[in-house]
């Protein structure tokens, strides 16, 4: 999926960026249809839907379509400012508008190259492979005429760690506690994935680390949140078990960053603002969280970089 070379041997200046993310219900009437695709076509029981209606309900409905929409219009002001004008287009792969879509509708404007950046740090097989998979049929759609290059891995971004270092040290001086600790939280997946050779685990890690030293941090811990209701084992330590083991250390007012993400969604909103909180104070534990960056300058930055750079960097 690199850019086709020219007659002198380098890659032709691509002329489009497609923002790639997650997706999102509409609202409750979406839930069916949403959850069969992310189910891989399984369809959802109805108790499955009702149970999501209630977790999006509880939220306040999710955030992510307008972060999203404004990360777009704000990666494209900030090309602008770079170099030639170019059009960033937005796709996800779970809703509308799906990438596979999204991909004809660039050719149809006259565009040939095009540089693919998802909206997560992290380039795990497990992450990448729907997303190139979603771009596989989008390309075949636009009849092959349109050449598209995903780029990912900015985890370690000086952008992407300085928020987050930032945000840590603003939340523990609000606190003005010691005794405080600190959980640097990513989402958990199948141990079979690591097992499989996923890089997932150590890029998470480099970035929780790199996250550490920044904001100076000595009480903290790595941890992994949200893990599917299923019966194989999931990666871990999870972060209720964090908690409580800090909380024996003696801290009771403990802080929260999602690293894993880089917006507020269902993952953030629910399972930790609303059940791991409850579990946090059940236990006689203060729950603080730091805000998620969303459209903040630093991924704007962050994602341009990405899209920038020489495509041999990776």
């Amino acid at each position: 999926m690199s850019p086709e070379p020219t007659e002198a041997g380098t890659p032709r200046p691509f002329d489009a960026v497609l923002l790639m993310g997650y997706g999102s219900p509409s609202g409750p009437a979406d839930l069916p249809e949403y959850l069969t695709e992310v189910m891989h076509g399984r369809r959802p029981s109805p108790e499955v839907v009702a149970d999501f209606a209630r977790r999006y309900e509880r939220i306040g409905g999710s955030p992510q379509a307008k972060i999203l929409a404004s990360l777009r219009s704000k990666l494209e002001s900030r090309l602008a400012r770079e170099r030639r004008p170019l059009p960033v287009y937005l796709g996800t792969k779970h809703w509308h508008p799906n990438i596979a879509e999204v991909v004809p509708r660039i050719r149809a404007d006259g565009h040939r190259q095009v540089v693919a950046v998802p909206l997560s740090p992290y380039a795990s097989t497990w992450i990448m492979e729907p997303y190139e998979a979603a771009v596989k049929a989008g390309t075949a759609a636009a009849g092959g005429e349109v050449t598209v290059e995903l780029r990912a891995g900015w985890h370690l971004d000086p952008h992407w760690i300085g928020y987050w270092a930032k945000a840590i040290r603003e939340a523990w001086r609000r606190l003005d506690d010691p005794t405080a600790a600190v959980h640097l939280s990513v989402h958990s997946l199948p141990q079979r994935y690591r097992d499989q050779g996923d890089p997932y685990p150590g890029l998470v890690r480099a970035t929780a680390d790199a996250v550490a030293a920044a904001a100076g941090l000595d009480r903290w811990s790595f941890t992994y949140q949200s893990p599917g209701n299923t019966t194989e084992p999931w990666l871990g330590p999870d972060i209720t078990e964090q908690i409580v083991a800090w909380k024996e250390r003696g801290a009771r007012r403990q802080i929260v960053a999602s690293i894993g993400f880089v917006f507020d969604h269902l993952e953030v909103l629910y399972d930790l603002d609303v059940v791991v909180r409850e579990f946090a104070e059940a236990a006689g534990v203060e729950y603080h969280r730091v805000p998620m960056p969303n459209d903040g300058p630093e991924v704007v930055e962050a994602l341009a970089a990405c899209v920038t750079r020489p495509a041999s960097s990776g």
